[in-house]
Order: structure tokens, then C-alpha cells, then sequence
């Protein structure tokens, strides 16, 4: 059974870690949690999930299920990293990692180059279940696998939209953000339910120790895959200077796009999921979410821009239009900048997933002042960024 029925969210959530730890448990079979060090913040979540959001009977169980399979991949780390202790020799070499502007076209370019099976990327079930990457064949008969098709079919059941605009599919490339949440220090929570508390707190915070984890969860993933990673966050903008401490050969896209369009479309994102666990209450919050989103992002953009600077020869600056209007051409440009080689293999894949087109099914509405939003805020706040990167709308 891939989730045990017993272990329901219980009536108040904070306060209840030691039943949450006694579900992670009993799913797994397994007990090292590792250092304690997570539960400060995991503490905060729950906390804010008591206090912030207004939760729907459905989307309550979902949000205890979100910080429940979290634990549960902190068990699968532990148990991995002890089974497989020729991890730690594991070298990341020269990966390839897509950021920049959140809502710039970074997913769909992960996805598309995802096909090349030159690369390894982090298929999404295992960043709940972080462990050595499994035969493909065997994926269908695995208790985690299964929890997570079943948890993105509950999500994605009562919030369509978000499907539509943000594509996550249990046996595809996921971004690193997934593995971030571990330590309980990650924007991660600050976006999936209202979470004006935990978002306050996290501000205050320092991710090194979540971003230090990610990496160890990467080796573990592929301690026995030899292909070259492919990964994607956005965020991963914010914190160039730990990329190149564990990465110094990285190269790094930086995608970027009109901020005109990026901001109001990340804050319907963000809407579309708080609807999975909110209902209509996360109507109540969207007007909220805009101000919040348009400094996170380019707060990111900017923490990086030093770092980047004395690493110019490790970028490539893509832009969501050019993206867009010939995805091919662009990736082709990629591949030349940083000497890939494309199969034929390669090519036909790419070809197809861009034919299939699964990123750009459903046209995505929203309107500025829908989360409280004004061009001028927007252009005001973006300045430096439009004068630098040049993004066309």
C-alpha cells in the first residue's frame, strides 16, 4: 500500500512531530532521521500551517502528506548514504544548470533537453525518495514511486490549473528545489500553501545547510550513473556562490524574460497551487501574493549577480521569446556554447517532446491587479535588470 490510511492530519499540527515521525516510520520501515537539525524549522511549518492558510478538508490532508513525504525523504537519504558510502567520492562534473527568472521558460528548457538521454536529471519521485536511481523497469513495482503518482493525482485533481502551468509528472525531471525542503530552510514551503509566517521566518534564515544536503542528495541519486547532470531551479540564481564552491566547471543558462510578464505569472502559479489546498480561500490571499513575489525573485537575481560577474565564462543568457519561437535553434546554441554533443538519438527525441509540446497546452491568464500589482511597481523594482538583460515583452 503506497499510503497507509491510519496516519491522518491530526486536528492541530503543531505539536504533532512525534506523530509525524511515527508515520514516516511505519511507511517506510525505516528510523535515522539524521542530525536534528531540521526540526527548528520543521516546527515553523507546522506552526504556520496552524495560523496561516485556510485549508480545505482535502487539501489539509495533502499539506500533511507534503511535509510527511518530506520526512520520509530524509529516511530514504539517510538509509541511502549508509547503504552506498561510495557517495561521498562521487564527483558532480561540469553540470549543466538552467536559472534565472522565475516563469522565463526555465521548465520547459529542463524538460526538453531532459530528453537527451545524454544527461541525468532528478526524476521527481526520487526527490521524495532520494536514493540510488533505480532500473526504470522496476519503478512501477515501488511503494515510493507510487505514493508519489498518487499524491501529484490528488493534487492536480482539485487544482487542474496548476497541471497546466507548472508540469510535474512522477518519472520526469523535477527541479532541485524538491531536494532543498529537506532541511525544512526553503523557499519550497513559502510557496505551496499561504504561508505568510514561515515566510517571514525563513527570510531570516540561512539555506547553506539545505543547499549543502541537495548536493549530497545528488550524489547519492547518482552514485552509480556515469551521464553528465542536467539541472533546473530558478532560485539556484540566488546562491551562484555555493554553486561554484561544489561546482566549479558548472555551466550555467540564465533564462530571462519581460518582468511584466514573469511577476503577475508566477503569482497565478503560486494562486493556482494554494487552490489545490485552500479552495476558495486562496482567493482571499492573491492579492497578497504579487507585492511578495516580484521582490523574491529579483532579491535572487540580484544576490547573484556578483558571483556570476567573475564567472562570466560559465554563462549563457536565453530568453523566454527566442525559446519560444524556436526552441531547437536555442537548444542547438546551448549545446555549442558549452561543446554537447546531440545524437541523432538525441535530436529525434528533442523533436518530439517539442512536437508533443506537453508544457504549452493550456493558455495561462492573469491580470496585474489581480495580486495587487501595478506596471509601474513592477518596472520600478525591475530597473536595473530590464537595463541590463534587455528583456522584450
Amino acid at each position: 500500500m503506497a499510503w497507509d490510511p491510519q496516519w491522518k492530519a491530526p486536528e492541530r499540527f503543531y505539536g504533532s512531530e512525534d506523530y509525524l515521525h511515527s508515520a514516516a516510520s511505519a511507511m517506510t520501515g525505516l528510523d535515522d532521521f539524521g542530525d536534528d537539525g531540521y526540526r527548528s524549522g520543521l516546527a515553523v511549518v507546522l506552526a504556520s500551517m496552524d495560523a496561516d492558510p485556510r485549508f480545505t478538508l482535502p487539501g489539509r490532508q495533502l499539506a500533511w502528506d507534503a511535509v510527511l513525504l518530506t520526512l520520509m525523504a530524509r529516511l530514504y537519504a539517510q538509509q541511502g548514504w549508509r547503504d552506498h558510502p561510495g557517495w561521498r567520492d562521487r564527483r558532480i562534473e561540469k553540470p549543466v544548470i538552467i536559472t534565472g527568472l522565475v516563469r522565463s521558460g526555465t521548465t520547459a528548457l529542463h524538460k526538453l533537453m531532459g530528453a537527451d538521454p545524454q544527461f541525468q536529471g532528478l526524476e521527481h519521485w526520487l526527490t521524495v525518495a532520494p536514493m540510488p536511481r533505480p532500473a526504470r523497469e522496476t519503478w512501477e513495482s515501488h511503494p515510493a514511486y507510487r505514493r508519489a503518482l498518487d499524491y501529484l493525482a490528488r493534487l492536480f485533481g482539485v487544482s487542474p490549473e496548476a497541471a497546466a502551468t507548472h508540469n510535474i509528472v512522477a518519472h520526469e525531471y523535477d527541479e532541485c528545489l524538491e531536494l532543498q525542503r529537506q532541511n525544512f530552510v526553503s523557499n519550497r514551503w513559502a510557496c505551496t500553501w499561504y504561508s505568510a509566517g514561515y515566510d517571514a521566518w525563513w527570510q531570516t534564515q540561512d539555506e547553506r545547510p539545505s543547499f549543502d544536503r541537495y548536493v549530497d542528495n545528488l550524489k547519492l541519486i547518482g552514485c552509480y550513473d556515469e551521464r553528465r547532470w542536467l539541472l533546473k531551479n530558478p532560485g539556484t540564481a540566488g546562491h551562484l556562490d555555493w554553486v561554484f564552491e561544489h561546482f566549479p566547471d558548472a555551466c550555467i543558462v540564465q533564462m530571462h524574460r519581460h518582468p511584466l510578464r514573469a511577476v503577475p505569472s508566477i503569482s497565478s502559479t503560486i494562486q493556482f497551487i494554494h487552490n489545490a489546498f485552500e479552495g476558495d480561500g486562496a482567493r482571499v490571499t492573491a492579492p497578497l501574493l504579487g507585492v511578495r513575489e516580484m521582490h523574491k525573485w529579483i532579491a535572487m537575481i540580484e544576490a547573484g549577480t556578483p558571483t556570476r560577474d567573475r564567472h562570466p565564462d560559465s554563462f549563457m543568457d536565453v530568453y523566454h521569446r527566442d525559446l519560444h519561437a524556436d526552441p531547437m535553434k536555442v537548444i542547438r546554441q546551448i549545446y555549442d556554447r558549452f561543446d554537447l554533443d546531440m545524437s541523432a538519438e538525441a535530436e529525434q527525441l528533442i523533436a518530439a517532446r517539442i512536437a508533443a509540446n506537453p508544457e504549452g497546452q493550456v493558455e495561462h491568464h492573469y491580470d496585474l491587479a489581480d495580486f495587487g500589482l501595478s506596471e509601474r511597481q513592477i518596472l520600478a523594482r525591475y530597473h536595473g535588470y530590464i537595463e541590463r538583460y534587455q528583456p522584450q515583452l
